[in-house]
């Protein structure tokens, strides 16, 4: 939010919304924590409340533990984004910032791997979901936060560890970050480690979205 209110070249050039995958398993789904608004210095301190998800221990009965349900955020976080403009101020152009680690866990007879019990799929995000979005001309920028390896946890290396690895070993190669980037728009994906670079690849996102809007119009 700092960058964008030293960047913009008039008022109210920029208009931010925030939003999460809800504050506990009990309340799942698209969560607003900042409606849309040029305020940045607003939306700088809404983003100061982002926090992790609340859950009711192992197993819960509102999720069962399938908390990254892409399928039910990706369609909700479409229908909230108007359609974009050519980037004038009354027809603006959209980005979409998508910070994530790059697996679903969610109930979806539909999954890209092998499902675990009745319906939990545990599989990297599926890339049609973001080419829903892409497709109306809303370009997204993707920092992946590394998921890391837990080489002692049986069911990491049962259910996750087969598609976090890459050719030559674990990532930047793996599947997850692969379909990471195709969820990107082209020149739009960073992959930095979930404790550091995450400051600097969202200036450097912003930045580029920036410089882009300029270029297209």
């Amino acid at each position: 939010m700092d960058t964008a209110a030293a960047t913009q070249t008039y008022s109210s050039q920029f208009r931010m919304a925030i939003y999460d995958f809800g504050a506990s398993s009990a309340t799942y789904g698209l969560r607003s924590l900042f409606s849309l608004s040029s305020s940045l210095s607003s939306a700088k301190s809404a983003a100061g409340n982002i926090d992790l998800m609340g859950v009711y221990g192992n197993n819960d009965s509102y999720t069962a533990d399938k908390d990254s349900q892409f399928t039910v955020i990706f369609p909700q976080i479409n229908n909230a984004i108007a359609n974009p403009g050519a980037g004038t101020s009354s027809a603006p152009m959209k980005y979409l910032f998508f910070v994530s680690d790059g697996v679903a866990d969610e109930p979806n007879s539909s999954c890209l791997k092998p499902i675990t019990g009745s319906n939990r799929c545990q599989s990297p995000i599926n890339p049609a979901l973001c080419d829903a979005i892409k497709k109306r001309n809303i370009k997204i920028a993707v920092l992946y936060t590394t998921y890391l390896q837990l080489p002692t946890n049986n069911w990491y290396m049962t259910w996750i560890d087969p598609f976090n690895q890459g050719p030559f070993g674990p990532s930047p190669n793996s599947q997850i970050a692969q379909n990471m980037q195709a969820c990107a728009s082209p020149g739009f994906y960073f992959e930095v480690s979930p404790t550091q670079g995450i400051a600097d690849a969202m200036n450097a996102l912003f930045k580029k979205a920036v410089a882009d809007a300029r270029i297209s119009s």
